[in-house]
């Protein structure tokens, strides 16, 4: 009789060294859904230039990886509600968009396209602005954060940045916006707003930290709606953030309309989510509501990329991780009761 151990699948492998890393998990959700999955940052030069490729992996990892470990950092040791983790995801976009990369106030950055001229106001884009505040606080810092939590609960209300970790990573942070200024995104003109969103990010962690635990906190103690509900709600959100202001600049709406409009809708949506998501026993839902909000950008990121499709293995990658955190939280079959005197003895 054979007594070497059962052959473990290699699935079971990788939950074993993510539960032992959990950081280099947060590390592969973002920068990988904002960056990777969407296309901003192409993923076919791993094959056809991997040092470029790997520079740009760098950078990607010292401003999203460093920014939201901080952000998770802050999170749990204030004891803080999610209400806190979207106020810092907010200021992380500030830091980003704003000091980083400054495409909060040029007009002519390559990624605003037209948005950076409709609606730019005071030195300031502001339909971009809202738009990108959106994309950053979910994509960036929310779901990655939600998404470790799911794959790997025991590590909720864990610190990772103990002892000498913590100044590194804000160290890391820091020398990578600064690095980042003084490459070709630096905006010359700008310079005294590129100080004001540092401020600006500095202020809501600020509000972030005084704000009373629990505050903001769902006001259902389970979920009001199905996971079916969630999946709807976020797919809506990836197209309120394109198509709305999009549909109302092609339309010759005034800026002020497409800001106004696109503003009240993702408010709406989050109040929406805030009503019905529940305070515990929400795990299928959370996973539906990620599910809906990951699926549109990955498409666009495919297709983005359609001529080289590498990024196959990525989103393939994503899928095998929802199916293995739905398999971990899928509610039980339901049985249905049969009615009295429906069996004969």
């Amino acid at each position: 009789m054979s007594t070497l151990p059962p052959k473990r699948a290699p699935g079971a492998r990788v939950v074993d060294f993510f539960r032992r890393h959990p950081v280099l998990l947060l590390f592969a959700l973002t920068p990988g859904i904002p960056e990777y999955l969407s296309g901003s940052t192409a993923f076919w030069p791993v094959v056809l230039s991997p040092f470029g490729f790997l520079l740009f992996l760098g950078l990607n990892l010292g401003l999203y990886g460093a920014g939201v470990l901080l952000v998770r950092e802050a999170h749990v040791r204030w004891k803080k509600g999610w209400s806190t983790i979207l106020l810092l995801g907010a200021a992380y976009a500030l830091l980003e968009e704003g000091t980083a990369l400054s495409t909060l106030f040029n007009p002519k950055a390559p990624v605003v396209g037209g948005l950076g001229v409709y609606g730019h106001a005071y030195g300031v884009s502001w339909v971009w602005l809202i738009g990108i505040l959106g994309v950053h606080i979910v994509y960036s810092v929310g779901l990655p954060i939600l998404l470790l939590g799911l794959a790997l609960p025991e590590t909720r209300g864990q610190p990772f940045l103990t002892g000498s970790r913590l100044p590194l990573t804000a160290g890391i942070y820091v020398f990578d916006i600064v690095l980042l200024v003084y490459i070709s995104h630096y905006y010359v003109d700008a310079a005294p707003l590129l100080a004001l969103a540092a401020v600006a990010a500095g202020l809501l962690w600020l509000v972030a930290w005084r704000m009373p635990t629990g505050r903001f906190d769902p006001p259902r103690a389970a979920p009001g709606r199905g996971p079916r509900f969630f999946l709807i709600l976020g797919l809506l959100y990836f197209a309120l953030l394109i198509l709305v202001p999009g549909i109302i600049r092609e339309v010759g709406l005034p800026a002020i309309v497409a800001a106004v409009a696109d503003l009240s809708a993702i408010v709406l949506l989050f109040f929406g989510i805030w009503r019905e998501i529940g305070r515990s026993a929400n795990e299928p839902e959370l996973i539906f509501l990620a599910v809906g909000t990951i699926v549109p950008l990955a498409g666009l990121g495919l297709l983005a990329q359609w001529f080289l499709p590498v990024v196959i293995g990525p989103d393939l990658l994503a899928i095998w991780f929802f199916v293995t955190i739905w398999r971990k939280y899928r509610p039980p079959p339901q049985v249905r009761a049969l009615p009295v005197g429906g069996m004969s003895g």
